[in-house]
């Protein structure tokens, strides 16, 4: 059997499928041109930041084993009859912790503290607590499932939207997809973990925005699609909300132009919330490649129909 790992740190996966599976071949490449070689013989594929498109050059491929959560770009190059998994789990904390770094931050004004120590400024900024506040969370897989959890340890009340009642135990109130406006209107903090599909498309539209609180404080760390973003910079001029953390964007890297680099109230991260743990990646990778040896149920199988 032979496998190709595609990603910039391809040789770090190496060693560890090679453990998980000692009589496969195993390649990694991180350029298509490295990749020729090995396109008509690979069966099972580890990939990030491949071009999608040479999935229809791989003949003998049955699986893929996507090394991100998020699959939107290649489940649409999918062929019906090769299986698409998703990393689960090893972003979880890392993300969480990324969306709380954030909410702490701007509720205690620890932004404006350093700028007035850059002023020299002895003057006093009263932080406000999270305790008490309520907390959005806009999709409740195992992502959204720690930000709520992390939420609860805060003494936060929580309120969770996703398609369907998965994550209902999670929150005080739960919410469908189509109470997005109800569902925003209604929270102090929302946090967007949701994936890139036809029903998450432009979900966070001007009608939204301008129905969240003025002081509410919006971050997303899910899929850039999820909010149209000329409707975004059109409310956060507004102040409505009163500030926005951006982890990902409509069109990456965010171009230099977009207005959302100069706005005041706007934080960008490049996306960079998720990807610290690349141990956790490896591990989860041959532990789903034993599975796959072994003729077990994998770990994060996609439905191509929902795109997650």
């Amino acid at each position: 059997m032979q496998i190709l790992v595609y990603a910039q740190e391809a040789r770090s996966y190496i060693e560890a499928l090679r453990e998980a599976a000692p009589e496969a071949d195993v390649f990694g490449v991180s350029s298509l041109a490295e990749a020729e070689p090995f396109l008509e013989g690979t069966e099972v594929l580890f990939a990030w930041g491949m071009p999608p498109a040479i999935i229809a050059r791989m003949p003998r491929l049955r699986w893929i084993q996507w090394l991100g959560a998020g699959v939107d770009l290649v489940v649409r190059e999918l062929p019906p009859d090769v299986i698409l998994t998703r990393v689960v789990g090893a972003f979880s904390t890392v993300m969480a912790e990324h969306v709380f770094a954030y909410l702490l931050a701007l509720r205690r004004g620890v932004f404006a503290m350093r700028a007035l120590q850059r002023e020299h400024a002895w003057r006093r900024i009263t932080g406000l607590s999270l305790r008490g506040r309520r907390l959005g969370v806009a999709g409740l897989g195992s992502i959204g499932a720690e930000v709520a959890r992390l939420g609860r340890a805060f003494g936060m009340e929580i309120w969770g939207l996703s398609r369907t009642p998965r994550g209902e135990e999670l929150c005080d109130r739960h919410f469908l997809p189509s109470q997005m406006g109800e569902f925003a209107a209604g929270v102090d903090c929302l946090v967007l973990v949701l994936p890139a599909t036809q029903e998450t498309q432009g979900i966070v539209d001007r009608e939204v925005l301008r129905g969240m609180r003025d002081d509410a404080i919006l971050i997303n760390v899910g899929r850039g699609s999820a909010i149209v973003e000329r409707d975004l910079v059109e409310a956060l001029r507004d102040g409505r909300p009163a500030m926005a953390q951006l982890d990902v964007f409509e069109v990456e890297p965010l171009p230099p132009e977009s207005p959302l680099w100069d706005l005041e109230n706007c934080y960008i991260s490049a996306h960079c919330s998720g990807p610290s743990e690349p141990r956790l990646v490896r591990t989860f990778a041959a532990a789903n490649l034993q599975r796959y040896l072994s003729g077990q149920p994998l770990v994060g199988v996609v439905d191509p129909r929902l795109g997650y």
